[in-house]
């Protein structure tokens, strides 16, 4: 998928990473100038108040949120690097852009409260079993749950939980289930989503990136 700078504009964040460092970190970093199609003033990376020094000719992998489309990257060139007053890099973009794919895998740990719903059928007796679960983990593709009732593998359940304001609602297929020794649950549930509109998944997405942005900014990541 091909995108002009159309989308990316002068004080936008993003992201950058040293390719060739052998342990791929990301550093947040800032739009300050587009001069050419295919090249931009950035601002250069910072951690811990020291600079991390980039060089010329050195190859950078630039990634960027567009607002309600998702999250982008490309590879660039350093043309040149700048201490006069701030530290900037002149890039070029060297490849086409593409977008990211996180729904099916990166899981960012966090705690959600989750209302979850599973319907048991015995018979002619129908009955709807509801709790209250924390999530462990969470990604676009689906979840870890703690939990107390033993649901089984391929068991359907509806879950409903809040991001902000944001209420998502969908159904999810238990893929695993394990024992756990804890205070306040006694099961480990992996579920996938299920049938979940595209608006839910993408406000996971941007939670999990913004996230994702406070624990590097910290340093922890």
């Amino acid at each position: 998928m091909s995108f002009t700078f159309d989308s990316l504009n002068i004080g936008a964040k993003i992201e950058i990473i040293k390719i060739n460092d052998k342990e791929e970190i990301s550093y947040p970093s800032q739009v300050l100038d587009i001069i050419k199609p295919k090249e931009l003033i950035i601002s250069g990376p910072i951690k811990q108040n020291n600079l991390v020094f980039i060089h010329k000719d050195e190859h950078i992998r630039v990634s960027y949120n567009v607002e309600n489309k998702g999250n982008y990257y490309f590879t660039a060139k350093v043309l040149s690097r700048n201490y006069s007053s701030i530290y900037t890099l002149h890039i070029k973009k060297i490849s086409e852009i593409n977008k990211i794919q996180l729904r099916n895998h990166y899981r960012l740990l966090t705690t959600l409260s989750v209302y979850k719903e599973y319907l048991t059928v015995e018979g002619d007796n129908i009955e709807t079993l509801i709790e209250t679960c924390d999530t462990k983990d969470i990604s676009g593709g689906g979840m870890k749950l703690y939990c107390n009732y033993e649901n089984k593998v391929g068991d359907e359940i509806i879950c409903s939980f809040k991001i902000g304001d944001h209420l998502i609602k969908s159904k999810a297929l238990v893929v695993r289930t394990e024992e756990i020794n804890s205070f306040n649950y006694k099961f480990s549930i992996g579920v996938s989503f299920l049938e979940m509109r595209e608006e839910d998944r993408e406000v996971i997405i941007k939670y999990i990136f913004e996230k994702q942005r406070i624990l590097r900014l910290k340093g922890l990541i």
